[in-house]
């Protein structure tokens, strides 16, 4: 298919560098995938996603599966175009990265009897279908309500918190509930938790970093960053280089290498690690269950509904970054 040499060669190159700091994972010596076709739709590379479905991949072929990775270059007509490739093709399953939220009824339908997993864009629920469409990933509302643990605690001595939050596109399905759980749980706090700035950033370094430069301009007092990933705290913190700025209090989400060395530099106060590594292991788990009709509900972390599986978000502090290395 189209894209997937290029691809593939990144994905190699990029083996053991491209996701976040850590790379736990449970054994998949109990997978059985024995001549399974499984296409793996990647919505459009970059270090966590790659990294997942290098995994994925990996994972596959050590249970006795192919697994055809295609990079959709963010175009929903190359999706849709792949979708129907792998209905043509006879593929026994598709583990897919929406390019877009919305189109997740459209590529259902096209796919038909062919199970899905989504991955890293989570469909509305209604979307789902137990044991057929479903989805591997971690509870996005816990990775903010972390972040809001971690400020509350840095922060426990203070009766008012100044809090900027830079959140990712606004389209993206984990920007909402990162952001709503993180105001939730700090309003809840007791303490006046002012949000002096709110913004999307859309994950981009540079953005986050300009962003926050002009936020300074207006001379507001700022305690505390949040970020709803680490690639924007890193834009956050090279802005505070820069300005001089070396009490403010800075939080991302995904325990990247950059993200980590700052951790570990103290520049950047906690982080969030999702696991790439794990989420891409545990998809194709959920695939293989659902192409032996087993379904996921004795998959580790699967909801009773049997919609998703969840793989948890751990925190990453200075007290245990080393672990994530």
């Amino acid at each position: 298919m189209k894209r997937l040499v290029s691809l593939l060669i990144c994905l190699a190159l990029a083996i053991g560098c491209m996701s976040g700091c850590g790379g736990k994972t449970n054994s998949s010596s109990d997978i059985s995938a024995s001549g399974m076709k499984i296409l793996f739709s990647l919505s459009q590379a970059d270090d966590f996603r790659s990294a997942v479905a290098n995994k994925a991949k990996e994972t596959a072929e050590k249970a006795g599966a192919t697994v055809d990775i295609v990079d959709e270059e963010n175009s929903i007509e190359n999706q849709v175009s792949d979708i129907k490739k792998a209905v043509s093709e006879k593929y026994d399953v598709i583990i897919c990265g929406l390019v877009d939220i919305d189109t997740a009824f459209e590529i259902e339908a096209i796919a038909g009897d062919i199970p899905i997993v989504f991955f890293n864009t989570c469909p509305d629920s209604d979307r789902l279908e137990a044991d057929k469409y479903i989805y591997v990933g971690s509870n996005e509302e816990d990775a903010g309500k972390y972040q809001a643990e971690a400020v509350l605690k840095d922060f426990q001595s203070s009766d008012e918190i100044n809090v900027a939050i830079f959140k990712g596109a606004a389209s993206h399905a984990a920007t909402e509930p990162r952001t709503q759980a993180l105001k939730d749980a700090l309003n809840a706090s007791g303490k006046t938790v002012n949000f002096v700035f709110e913004d999307n950033a859309d994950w981009d370094k540079e953005k986050a970093k300009d962003m926050f430069k002009q936020f300074l301009k207006t001379n507001q007092k700022c305690d505390a960053v949040v970020c709803n990933n680490d690639t924007m705290a890193t834009g956050i913190i090279e802005a505070c280089k820069e300005e001089d700025l070396g009490d403010i209090k800075i939080y991302g989400i995904d325990a990247t290498a950059e993200g980590c060395a700052a951790i570990e530099a103290g520049t950047m106060a906690f982080t969030v690690y999702q696991s790439a590594t794990g989420q891409g292991e545990m998809a194709v788990k959920a695939a293989a269950a659902m192409v032996k009709g087993d379904g996921i509900s004795t998959l580790k972390g699967a909801t009773d509904d049997k919609k998703y599986v969840w793989v948890p978000f751990e925190k990453v502090d200075s007290s245990n970054v080393k672990d994530y290395e």
